[in-house]
Protein backbone atom coordinates (compact mmCIF):
# COMPACT_ATOMS: atom_id res chain seq x y z
CA UNK A 1 0.00 0.00 0.00
CA UNK A 2 3.00 2.68 0.93
CA UNK A 3 4.82 1.52 -2.15
CA UNK A 4 1.23 2.44 -4.45
CA UNK A 5 1.24 5.47 -2.68
CA UNK A 6 4.48 6.58 -3.08
CA UNK A 7 4.59 5.57 -6.67
CA UNK A 8 1.59 8.28 -7.02
CA UNK A 9 2.61 11.11 -5.35
CA UNK A 10 5.86 10.29 -7.62
CA UNK A 11 2.98 10.03 -10.96
CA UNK A 12 1.95 13.11 -9.76
CA UNK A 13 5.26 15.82 -9.25
CA UNK A 14 6.60 14.10 -12.78
CA UNK A 15 3.44 15.18 -14.25
CA UNK A 16 3.41 18.73 -12.51
CA UNK A 17 6.74 19.36 -13.67
CA UNK A 18 6.44 17.79 -17.64
CA UNK A 19 3.87 20.94 -17.88
CA UNK A 20 6.00 23.18 -15.87
CA UNK A 21 8.85 22.03 -18.29
CA UNK A 22 6.64 22.82 -21.28
CA UNK A 23 5.39 26.10 -20.10
CA UNK A 24 9.22 26.99 -19.01
CA UNK A 25 10.55 25.99 -22.75
CA UNK A 26 8.65 28.14 -24.45
CA UNK A 27 8.17 30.80 -21.93
CA UNK A 28 11.42 31.59 -21.01
CA UNK A 29 13.85 33.89 -20.51
CA UNK A 30 14.78 34.05 -24.68
CA UNK A 31 11.34 34.65 -25.17
CA UNK A 32 11.34 38.03 -23.82
CA UNK A 33 12.28 41.25 -25.41
CA UNK A 34 11.39 42.39 -29.09
CA UNK A 35 11.23 40.64 -32.32
CA UNK A 36 10.48 41.73 -35.79
CA UNK A 37 9.21 39.64 -38.34
CA UNK A 38 8.50 39.30 -42.33
CA UNK A 39 5.82 37.59 -43.62
CA UNK A 40 1.94 37.41 -45.43
CA UNK A 41 -1.10 38.46 -44.37
CA UNK A 42 -4.11 38.11 -46.58
CA UNK A 43 -2.07 37.10 -49.41
CA UNK A 44 0.41 40.05 -49.09
CA UNK A 45 3.77 40.70 -47.63
CA UNK A 46 3.37 41.85 -44.04
CA UNK A 47 5.93 43.65 -41.38
CA UNK A 48 5.08 42.60 -37.81
CA UNK A 49 6.92 43.10 -34.70
CA UNK A 50 6.31 41.74 -30.97
CA UNK A 51 7.52 42.13 -27.38
CA UNK A 52 6.88 39.89 -24.94
CA UNK A 53 7.50 40.70 -21.43
CA UNK A 54 6.49 40.29 -17.74
CA UNK A 55 4.39 42.57 -15.87
CA UNK A 56 1.85 42.71 -13.30
CA UNK A 57 4.62 41.55 -9.98
CA UNK A 58 5.60 38.42 -12.81
CA UNK A 59 1.79 37.30 -13.17
CA UNK A 60 1.63 38.00 -16.88
CA UNK A 61 2.99 37.42 -19.78
CA UNK A 62 2.50 40.93 -22.15
CA UNK A 63 3.03 40.71 -25.83
CA UNK A 64 2.59 43.93 -27.59
CA UNK A 65 1.92 43.53 -31.28
CA UNK A 66 1.84 45.17 -34.62
CA UNK A 67 1.43 44.46 -38.02
CA UNK A 68 1.59 46.56 -41.49
CA UNK A 69 0.85 45.41 -45.03
CA UNK A 70 -0.93 46.88 -48.07
CA UNK A 71 -4.09 45.45 -48.80
CA UNK A 72 -4.99 45.06 -53.12
CA UNK A 73 -6.71 48.10 -53.18
CA UNK A 74 -3.28 50.10 -52.13
CA UNK A 75 -4.31 51.01 -48.72
CA UNK A 76 -2.00 50.26 -45.96
CA UNK A 77 -3.36 48.73 -43.45
CA UNK A 78 -1.72 48.65 -39.36
CA UNK A 79 -3.16 46.83 -36.41
CA UNK A 80 -1.43 47.17 -33.30
CA UNK A 81 -2.68 44.79 -30.11
CA UNK A 82 -2.16 44.21 -26.89
CA UNK A 83 -2.17 40.23 -25.18
CA UNK A 84 -2.30 39.63 -21.94
CA UNK A 85 -1.52 35.53 -21.25
CA UNK A 86 -2.40 34.32 -17.80
CA UNK A 87 0.08 31.22 -17.94
CA UNK A 88 -0.22 29.47 -14.94
CA UNK A 89 -3.74 29.06 -15.53
CA UNK A 90 -3.67 28.86 -19.61
CA UNK A 91 -5.76 31.80 -20.59
CA UNK A 92 -5.76 35.25 -21.50
CA UNK A 93 -6.99 38.26 -23.30
CA UNK A 94 -6.51 40.06 -26.21
CA UNK A 95 -7.27 44.15 -27.09
CA UNK A 96 -6.40 45.69 -30.31
CA UNK A 97 -6.76 48.60 -32.53
CA UNK A 98 -9.83 47.56 -34.32
CA UNK A 99 -11.49 47.71 -30.64
CA UNK A 100 -11.81 44.15 -30.64
CA UNK A 101 -11.45 42.00 -27.46
CA UNK A 102 -11.08 38.59 -27.57
CA UNK A 103 -10.93 35.45 -24.92
CA UNK A 104 -7.46 33.47 -25.14
CA UNK A 105 -7.10 29.76 -24.22
CA UNK A 106 -3.76 28.49 -24.18
CA UNK A 107 -1.37 25.61 -25.17
CA UNK A 108 1.35 24.52 -24.50
CA UNK A 109 3.58 21.61 -25.64
CA UNK A 110 7.54 21.72 -25.52
CA UNK A 111 8.93 24.81 -27.76
CA UNK A 112 4.99 25.11 -29.37
CA UNK A 113 2.42 28.08 -27.86
CA UNK A 114 -0.86 27.68 -29.24
CA UNK A 115 -3.23 30.15 -28.38
CA UNK A 116 -6.51 29.96 -29.81
CA UNK A 117 -8.68 33.01 -29.47
CA UNK A 118 -12.35 33.78 -29.24
CA UNK A 119 -15.30 31.56 -28.46
CA UNK A 120 -19.11 30.55 -29.62
CA UNK A 121 -19.61 34.01 -28.58
CA UNK A 122 -17.34 35.87 -30.12
CA UNK A 123 -17.06 37.97 -33.94
CA UNK A 124 -14.12 36.11 -34.14
CA UNK A 125 -12.71 32.72 -33.34
CA UNK A 126 -9.53 31.09 -34.42
CA UNK A 127 -5.52 30.27 -33.42
CA UNK A 128 -2.22 31.68 -33.64
CA UNK A 129 0.36 29.18 -33.13
CA UNK A 130 4.11 30.06 -32.21
CA UNK A 131 6.75 28.07 -32.80
CA UNK A 132 9.93 28.44 -31.03
CA UNK A 133 12.73 27.99 -33.36
CA UNK A 134 15.48 28.82 -31.00
CA UNK A 135 16.49 31.69 -29.18
CA UNK A 136 16.69 34.13 -31.72
CA UNK A 137 14.00 33.29 -34.36
CA UNK A 138 10.26 32.40 -33.88
CA UNK A 139 7.99 30.74 -36.84
CA UNK A 140 4.33 32.04 -36.54
CA UNK A 141 0.99 31.15 -38.38
CA UNK A 142 -2.60 32.41 -37.80
CA UNK A 143 -5.79 30.65 -38.81
CA UNK A 144 -9.46 31.52 -38.21
CA UNK A 145 -12.11 29.41 -37.66
CA UNK A 146 -15.36 28.97 -40.20
CA UNK A 147 -17.45 26.28 -41.84
CA UNK A 148 -16.24 23.93 -39.13
CA UNK A 149 -12.51 24.19 -39.85
CA UNK A 150 -9.41 26.20 -39.44
CA UNK A 151 -8.13 28.34 -42.38
CA UNK A 152 -4.37 29.50 -42.61
CA UNK A 153 -4.43 33.77 -43.41
CA UNK A 154 -1.11 34.65 -42.37
CA UNK A 155 2.54 33.86 -41.48
CA UNK A 156 5.82 35.22 -40.62
CA UNK A 157 9.26 34.90 -39.35
CA UNK A 158 10.40 36.94 -36.40
CA UNK A 159 13.70 36.98 -35.28
CA UNK A 160 15.29 38.53 -31.72
CA UNK A 161 16.38 42.21 -31.84
CA UNK A 162 19.42 41.76 -30.10
CA UNK A 163 20.07 45.34 -27.60
CA UNK A 164 23.21 46.67 -27.35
Amino acid sequence: MKWIIKSSLLFLLLIGNTSNAQTDQFFNPDLMGQWEGKGHLFGTEANFSMQWEQVLDQKFTKLTFRNQFTDKSGVVRVMEATGFYDVKNKNGHWFDSRGVMLPLALEISDNILTVFWGDDSSAEKGKTVYTLQNKDKISVEDFFFGAGSYTSFGSAEYYKIKKN
